[in-house]
């Protein structure tokens, strides 16, 4: 027997080994090929019979051995990455081997022989025999033991059955186990699908539940959060079927349970209660259910589970049918589908229905595809295959002869069905109504409830475009609506507009669809005809011949007689007299004076105070002295109901409020009254109802009417005529002109209108791009320190703050928008205003504006102005991209509040565990390992997604491991892999000081990279580093050979070439430059790499760096640097 050139042995082969060779490789063939898993070492034991000794490797799948000898160091190949299984070589046979070490990547086991030995190795389906025998062995090998050659023998015989009956084994299907927690109780919990088969027995160490056949238990989610003075669980899974026992500990006892949905151990810390002390089924259902809604991450099921202590058979648990409907919501009464065309959905989508030329067309929002039904009796056929535009599927059907196409949101199941017949169901007619657009200019507004996407289709040559709409309200055009840009067509769900111009604009609104033009939606004026008075006019409190007998001669001297005569009238003919004094008064716009008389005299004359007269007096110069309010009070009763004088007034407070519609039909209901009034009292009512006419679009009506205002208009209604002609100018494309006199009007009109026609005028050119918008700024900033009250001032404050935001001053923006709120919070201009600001606030965090702002100028803006943050699911977003600058500026404390808040108060479900996450993350940076493991804890849900379950599992070893928890963060994220794992892994051994792991651990993550050309980056040349002196630590000096022969080429070209060569001299660990070197190496941060490699995995779960810049968080990270030394 001689020895390879390259130091593995030829092995001589008898001729019972050839047998057995022969029968290993027809075993090979006849087992079924194993998926593509890494093989696991299952055991490595020694033994010395007989004068050598003997290595038996046993694997869970046939792995290939090599052995290769180099001095007295043996060296067994794998070929393949194994992963690592119980080993005691070194101790069953100490005379032969001195030391047993596996290779960090898995592919070989490295033993230190006591001397010179020869090698047998013979492989035997998953074992593999390895014998060291002595140099004066003589004579044939050492034989398999006589059991593996049976063993053998057998399997092959199965196998060839197996291979006969062709039939492959079921893959496994898994279960997952999830543990809970409750004061003196902890929950193992094992969902069961509805096919398992789960059965409850007794082992020797305590309860064992048995899911047989084709099961595989996974317990990722438990790993780790069972303490160990409760207990412990083992999984066992094999080809029978999976088991899970449950081994409490000393004094604790266990009680277990199952229902068609799961099955639980509970471990108590206290004893059971005897039987008869015990709580009825009824009490225990209770108590789950209430457990259920103070934890609803603990989800225990609403069962009463059998008490039964360790090691006693388990009782059949009892079952509370009426505790589990407690907790049950009450269902939604269902709305069945009837005879027509139904579409199912696992959620009620968005859809429309609108009819165009005799063809139906059917609209659903969905990325679904959507599958046409038989016709059936319903006689609708489509015209077509559904058209994907989009994001909505378009479908046409023929509308049957003399019938009615309607399109109804049905439960059962859930979906739309789409029906023809005589009639149709109740819905909601939408109407067009004209509504403020971008810029100043006019637009169309429909109310259509919950509206969806806006999409654009091309129909027969005309564009169209659908609104879609939720199943909640429905909603339609009942007849067609044209206009001069556009039309909207009949519909039943939805909204459906036929473009009549290119630049034509449909988009969703906050409250309905918004219809608009570049350059203001094209609105013709309105003829109406004047509406008939609602009744014959008597006599007025205004009357035209009164006023001018007040207002002629001495005014003076005729109120001074009129008082006079008041005084000395007697009791019975006092109220008349104070009567007359009263409308003197009021004629000469003394109406505060007025009020006063007339207050004296209803008090003294009770009659007079029921008189209409008095009343509508009253009413009328309440409202001239600007009490809006309180005059509507007074005008509204019903005693002026069908008062043709009171209905005027009560629309010229309308116009003075901004309620344009009622203001116009009021207005020009009570023509009849205005021909009697005094002219300059006609004048101030007429330019009211101009007014209301060009807020209405109604330019010719409007124009009419001020002409009438112009007689015997005092300056300021001469100078608001003005204004109102310029507005219709501008609106009927008159800009230069419009322009030319808003500019007169700023510079010479009375301060009112002068102010609302510099808004008027900032506004135009500012649109037209004929003023700067500094300058527009400027002179908006002027009239707003200038000019307070009224609606010119609210107006003046949205066009500011507009202007505001197209130049980026984020700041000015809501100051703007919070005065506003704050002088009128009610009127339309305020609210416009503070909705725009709550858009740009959140667009500021979460849209397109949010990378323009820096971190310190975002923090400052959220705190100073988070009245405007937006509510629901949008404001947490907005807190969490928050803390996530807070971490960026080192405010870790701040972010930790605001997160804590959210998780505490805020946030349900997965969105609670991966904000969890994220805070702590934060805790382990701040150093606070105790309190991220408690937020952990406290967040733990039974059933996440992979990648969260995952996330908070590396982030909870990583707290166990500063804790120095070390064995409870190993079993954590045992069974995981990936880098980010590796390296969470190499931390825990390097902070429990194992350093031969650690080494080990190390060096793993380095893989293949030594084979390769190209220079080792900071963060391999890190690890190296880290290697080597954890092995000298350690006094390894075979894993620092072996790290020697893998790096020595690599780190000879690299920056740390004098530290790698000093590291792994063989006698370092007495230089005192190698423990100065391992001191700063110990002492040198880790997280920092850990959470480099978690964010690379999970930025959603993260936090950015501490310390940046404040910019937007980003996903990855720096590499790691070479530790010191």
């Amino acid at each position: 027997m001689g020895w390879r050139a390259d130091g593995e042995r030829r092995l001589g082969r008898t001729r019972p080994a050839r047998r057995l060779v022969a029968l290993t490789a027809l075993l090979a063939a006849c087992l079924p090929t194993a998926p593509a898993e890494a093989a696991r070492l299952v055991s490595a034991k020694g033994s010395q019979p007989g004068g050598y000794g003997r290595i038996v490797l046993t694997f869970d799948t046939p792995v290939a051995v090599k052995a290769r000898l180099s001095g007295t160091v043996l060296a067994l190949g794998f070929g393949e990455a194994v992963a690592g299984g119980a080993e005691r070589i070194a101790a069953g046979m100490p005379d032969f081997v001195s030391i047993v070490r596996r290779d960090p990547d898995g592919t070989a086991l490295r033993l230190a022989l006591q001397r010179g030995f020869r090698v047998n190795l013979q492989e035997a389906g998953e074992q593999v025999f390895v014998d060291l025998l002595p140099e004066t062995w003589a004579g044939l090998p050492p034989s398999l033991p006589p059991e593996v050659v049976a063993e053998l023998g057998r399997r092959a015989r199965e196998a060839e059955a197996a291979l006969r009956a062709s039939k492959p084994a079921p893959q496994p299907k898994s279960a997952e186990v999830d543990v809970s927690h409750a004061p003196g109780r902890t929950r193992v919990s094992l969902k069961l699908p509805s096919d398992a088969k789960a059965t409850f027995d007794e082992a020797d160490e305590g309860p064992r539940l048995t899911l047989a056949g084709a099961w595989r238990i996974e317990d990722r989610a438990a790993r780790g959060r069972l303490k160990p003075e409760i207990g412990t669980i083992r999984i066992e899974n094999d080809g029978a079927g999976a088991r899970l026992i449950a081994v409490p500990a000393d004094g604790v006892t266990v009680e277990t349970g199952r229902d068609a949905e799961e099955a639980v151990i509970d471990f108590l810390s206290k004893p059971a209660a005897v039987a008869k002390d015990a709580p009825s089924g009824d009490t225990v259902a209770k108590d789950v259910a209430s457990d259920a809604m103070k934890n609803a991450e603990a989800a225990v099921p609403a069962k009463a589970p059998a008490a039964v202590p360790a090691k006693t058979p388990a009782a059949e648990p009892s079952r509370t049918e009426p505790a589990k409907a407690d907790i049950r919501a009450a269902e939604v009464p269902p709305r069945r589908a009837g005879s027509g065309l139904v579409f199912p959905f696992t959620k009620t989508v968005p859809a429309a229905l609108f009819e165009r030329a005799g063809i139906a067309t059917l609209v659903f929002e969905t990325a679904d595809a959507v599958t046409v039904p038989p016709p059936g009796s319903s006689g609708l056929v489509p015209l077509g295959p559904p058209q994907r535009v989009g994001p909505v599927t378009v479908l046409r059907f023929a509308v049957p002869s003399g019938s009615l196409v309607d399109l109804l949101p049905i439960t059962e199941p859930r979906g739309w069905e789409l029906a023809a017949g005589d009639g149709a169901a109740p819905s909601d007619s939408l109407l067009a109504k004209r509504s403020p657009g971008g810029r100043g200019r006019i637009g169309i507004g429909v109310g259509l409830p919950d509206p969806g996407s806006a999409t654009w289709l091309d129909l027969d040559g005309e564009r169209i475009a659908v609104v879609t709409a939720g199943g909640a309200r429905r909603a339609g055009v009942s007849k067609p609506q044209r206009f001069v840009d556009f039309e909207l067509l009949p519909s039943r769900v939805g909204l459906a507009v036929l473009a009549l111009a290119d630049d034509l604009t449909v988009r969703p609104d906050i409250d309905g669809v918004a219809i608009e033009r570049e350059g203001g939606v094209a609105v013709s004026g309105v003829t109406r005809a004047a509406e008939p008075p609602v009744a014959e006019a008597g006599d007025l409190a205004v009357d035209r011949e009164v006023w001018a007998v007040a207002r002629r001669g001495d005014v003076g001297s005729m109120l001074r007689e009129r008082y006079a005569a008041a005084a000395a009238a007697s009791h019975s003919g006092r109220g008349a007299a104070r009567l007359a004094l009263a409308k003197a008064l009021m004629a000469n716009s003394l109406d505060i004076e007025a009020l006063g008389v007339l207050a004296i005299a209803s008090a003294e004359d009770p009659v007079l105070d029921g008189e209409p007269l008095t009343g509508l007096m009253r009413g009328i110069m309440t409202a001239r002295i600007g009490r809006y309010d309180e005059a509507e009070k007074i005008l509204a009763t019903e005693r002026f109901a069908r008062n043709p004088e009171a209905r005027l007034w009560r629309g010229y407070i309308a116009a003075r409020q901004g309620r344009w519609g009622a203001a116009d039909s009021n207005l020009n209901a009570s023509q009849s009254v205005l021909d009697r009034y005094p002219d300059d009292v006609a004048a101030v009512l007429y330019a009211a109802a101009s007014e209301a006419a060009v807020e209405l679009g109604d330019w010719d009506g409007a124009l009419r009417v001020s002409r009438a205002a112009g007689q015997g208009a005092d300056a300021l209604t001469r100078d608001r005529v003005a204004l109102i002609r310029a507005r219709i100018d501008e609106a009927k494309g008159g800009v230069a002109a419009a322009l030319d006199a808003y500019d007169t009007l700023s510079a010479k009109a009375e301060r009112p209108v002068a102010a609302a026609a510099t808004l008027r005028a900032v506004t135009l050119a500012q649109t037209q791009r004929k003023l700067p918008l500094k300058n527009a700024i400027d002179r908006l900033e002027t009239l707003v320190l200038t000019w307070h009250g009224g609606a010119t001032e609210n107006e003046a404050l949205g066009a500011l703050g507009r202007l505001y935001a197209e130049a980026g001053r984020w700041r000015q923006v809501f100051v703007t928008a919070r005065r506003a709120n704050l002088l009128a919070p009610d009127a339309p201009a305020s609210r416009t205003m503070h909705e725009a600001a709550q858009a740009l606030f959140e667009d500021l965090y979460l849209g397109e504006r949010a990378s323009t702002i820096g971190g310190v100028e975002a923090l400052a803006l959220y705190f100073d102005f988070k009245d405007f943050a937006p509510i629901g699911r949008r404001a947490d977003e907005i807190v969490r991209r928050l803390a996530d600058r807070l971490v960026a500026l080192d405010l870790l404390e701040s972010a930790d509040e605001l997160l804590e808040h959210q998780v505490a108060h805020r946030l349900t479900g997965p969105a609670r565990a991966s904000v969890a996450a994220r805070l702590a993350t934060i805790r382990l940076m701040e150093g606070k390992p105790l309190e991220a493991l408690k937020v952990l804890e406290e967040t733990h849900q039974p059933a996440l997604g992979d990648d969260l379950r995952r996330a908070r599992a590396l982030l909870r070893a990583r707290a166990l491991s500063d804790l120095t928890r070390t064995d409870l963060a190993l079993e954590t994220i045992e069974g995981e892999s990936g880098a980010d794992v590796e390296r969470l892994r190499a931390d825990i051994f390097w902070g429990a000081r194992r350093w031969r792991e650690a080494g080990e651990a190390h060096e793993a993550m380095l893989g293949e990279v030594w084979r390769g050309r190209k220079p080792l980056d900071d963060a391999a040349r890190a690890d190296v580093i880290r290697a080597g002196i954890a092995y000298g630590l350690a006094g390894e000096g075979l894993g620092l050979e072996r790290l020697k022969a893998k790096f020595a080429a690599p780190m000879a070209e690299s920056p740390d070439a004098r530290t790698f060569a000093l590291l792994t001299r063989s006698d370092a660990p007495r230089t005192p430059a190698f423990r100065d070197a391992a001191r700063r190496a110990t002492s040198a941060e880790t997280l920092g790499a850990f959470l480099t490699e978690y964010r690379k995995r999970y930025p959603e779960a993260s936090v950015p760096e501490r310390g940046t810049d404040g910019a937007a968080p980003r996903a990855d990270a720096e590499t790691a640097t070479t530790p010191p030394g």
